[in-house]
């Protein structure tokens, strides 16, 4: 019964190659779109799940609350976090500690060879026990449990030392604070595009400084806890900010509640961006929306094949009456209808993947990432797949096939059935929703474009059009004196119109946050401001404008201990204008007397346009040495 099937599913095929052609290949590209769009959603969806235990692994989010209102909500957590967290509340497992915003770029010395490295980390022994990142040399249990250790990535290991067996050779990490040597003690694979996690270099956490280890001050850690029940997670929140009083023995954020809040493995990448992330995050709602676009697309591919095979039923209208005269049953020639359905359909998909594997490769360099057809393995999303393949093979080949089966075997000898009411209606129906399928996707198109030309066209408030930036290569011994003669050297190049130095710039997060408050404050309530490192060229090189007071200038020759914030900040310390703040103290953490405030610039977005302003400090970069001056 196959045979005869497939000899007459092949006949028709070769009988009209034309119209099959135009069939085939318009459904082809419909799949292919969808399919790509599903591939890159299902790629999304399938972040952080090649661990097998991610349903009871959750990070650590700080949140900072004054009263009931939400002042500051962190991707990082305290070095303190975790251990305390472990002894004081129940239904954790194991944690692991990943700090990264120490020193997240560090020069790295073997030998003769000297290079500038990022993606280095401080992992605890915790990291390999909780995460499933394959360890190629070396021993899980061992290999971050001692000072002084690393773990590097297959790819590091070729860079630095070729052929040799890495293992017991010794790095030298240069950092902004310190110099250290490790010894190699693994060699992992790379991390997969769909982790949130990706280092090249991991660096034992007894590695840091003994006091910074557990100190609750600092939060630049992400840290991971391993529950032995999701239940577990809203007690822990509710039990921390308790725990969390009898830690908090500084004036700093002393006047805050400090909370948690626990974020599932699976769903750290797609829920929003907070501060201190790690990476980029996707967007739950851009990939809900592509996954009505990529349905939308299929629904127009199936009407478009089944309105033109309902078109063509005409020269088959005899061929099923005959067939029916000489006694063929309904259900056969409904089988014969889904079985071309099928070839079509299987024809049409295999081109489609085909045309992904070309436009593949183009796609990850746009979006970024490394999406493959492996994903598709992951949490039984390829039923799904293959049940909304089926589906559309019946839609496609069931209503055509009722099409010509629900007229009297005369009607189609005498091809009179297309002029029939019911016929007509249908036919509408499919039109109507085809064309509707397609105008909301031309509307969607165009209101994402609108979205992008806004973007595209709106102020920053900052000036970053003809800015060339260049990253300092590391800590070195006398780097100031460098620094200034560099400076000094740049701006003399004759297309040079003005040179700064800052601790960040625009389009990235500062990073760097310091607890201040009013010094004439009678509640000494604290907050927090990102302090932004810069010389007293920074305002002009930027275009920052001005809005009450002036700028940092060495006219004056003693700005070290002055403060220029913007209006956020201005509002965050509680002052009625921005022309009130002049001349008033502020008491800034790490610091010995107050700083006073000598401008307020207009606020501009330090980072992307959907981030709502933040409270920024300016301060002089001969003020605090730690404070990170990584551009010029």
């Amino acid at each position: 019964m196959i045979g005869n099937y497939w000899n007459s599913a092949y006949r028709n095929l070769m009988k009209r190659k034309k119209f099959s052609f135009i069939n085939i290949f318009g459904l082809a590209i419909g799949m292919a779109s969808a399919l790509l769009m599903l591939t890159y959603v299902t790629f999304e969806f399938s972040f952080d799940k090649m661990h097998t235990k991610y349903a009871h692994i959750y990070r650590v989010q700080s949140t900072f609350h004054e009263g009931e209102v939400l002042t500051d909500y962190w991707a990082t957590s305290s070095f303190g976090y975790a251990s305390a967290m472990k002894e004081n509340l129940a239904g954790i497992e194991d944690y692991t500690r990943i700090a990264t915003h120490l020193q997240p770029e560090q020069i790295v010395k073997y030998g003769e060879l000297t290079l500038r490295e990022n993606q280095i980390a401080y992992a605890d022994p915790g990291f390999f026990r909780l995460f499933d990142f394959e360890l190629l040399k070396g021993d899980k249990k061992t290999c971050l449990s001692m000072p002084r250790q690393v773990v590097i990535t297959e790819r590091i290991a070729r860079k630095y030392f070729k052929d040799e067996d890495p293992i017991g050779k010794i790095l030298i990490f240069t950092g902004t604070y310190d110099k250290v040597s490790c010894e190699v003690t693994g060699v992992m694979k790379e991390m997969p595009s769909n982790s949130h996690i990706h280092y090249n270099f991991l660096i034992s956490y007894a590695s840091l400084p003994q006091y910074m280890q557990e100190y609750w001050y600092k939060h630049e850690a992400y840290t991971y806890v391993l529950l032995d029940s999701p239940e577990r997670k809203a007690e822990i929140e509710k039990e921390f900010p308790v725990m969390a009083e009898k830690y908090k023995t500084e004036e700093a954020l002393k006047n805050k509640t400090w909370g948690v809040s626990l974020i599932p493995l699976a769903d750290i990448h797609l829920t929003p961006q907070i501060g201190y992330e790690t990476e980029t995050k996707g967007n739950r709602s851009a990939m809900i929306a592509l996954i009505f676009a990529a349905v939308a697309i299929l629904v127009i591919a199936w009407i478009n094949y089944i309105n033109l095979t309902v078109a063509r039923s005409m020269e088959r209208a005899k061929e099923v009456g005959v067939r029916r005269v000489v006694g063929a049953f309904r259900q056969q020639l409904i089988y014969q209808f889904l079985f071309e359905a099928l070839v079509m359909n299987l024809i049409a998909f295999i081109l489609a993947v085909g045309l992904i594997e070309l436009v593949l490769p183009h796609f990850n360099q746009l979006v970024g990432r490394t999406v493959t057809f492996s994903v598709w393995f992951m949490d039984y999303w390829w039923i799904l797949l293959v049940l909304v393949f089926i589906a559309g093979i019946f839609i496609s080949g069931y209503y055509p096939a009722l099409a010509l089966l629900n007229r009297k075997p005369i009607t189609l000898l005498k091809g009179k059935f297309l002029h029939s009411k019911s016929g007509d209606r249908t036919r509408q129906v499919l039109v109507v929703v085809q064309y509707t399928a397609s105008m909301i996707l031309l509307c969607v198109t165009l209101i994402v474009f609108a979205q992008l030309n806004f973007m595209r066209n709106q102020s920053l408030g900052v000036k970053t059009s003809q800015t060339l930036v260049v990253k300092f290569p590391g800590h070195t011994e006398g780097q100031n004196i460098k620094l200034e003669a560099m400076k000094k050297a740049i701006a003399r190049l004759p297309l040079v119109h003005r040179v700064t130095f800052s601790g960040a710039v625009p389009g990235e997060e500062v990073a760097t946050f310091l607890s201040n408050r009013r010094t004439n404050d009678a509640l000494k309530q604290n907050r927090l401001y990102e302090m932004l490192a810069c010389d007293p060229d920074y305002a002009d090189a930027y275009g920052l404008q001005i809005v009450a007071g002036r700028s940092f200038s060495e006219e004056y020759g003693d700005d070290v201990d002055k403060l220029v914030i913007n209006e956020t900040a201005v509002r965050n310390l509680g002052f009625a204008s921005n022309d009130e703040a002049i001349g008033e103290l502020v008491t800034v953490e790490c610091t010995d007397a107050p700083m006073q405030i000598i401008g307020v610039v207009k606020d501009y977005h330090q980072q992307a346009l959907s981030k709502n302003y933040t409270p920024i400090m300016l301060i002089h970069k001969d003020k605090i040495d730690w404070l990170p001056q990584r551009y010029i």
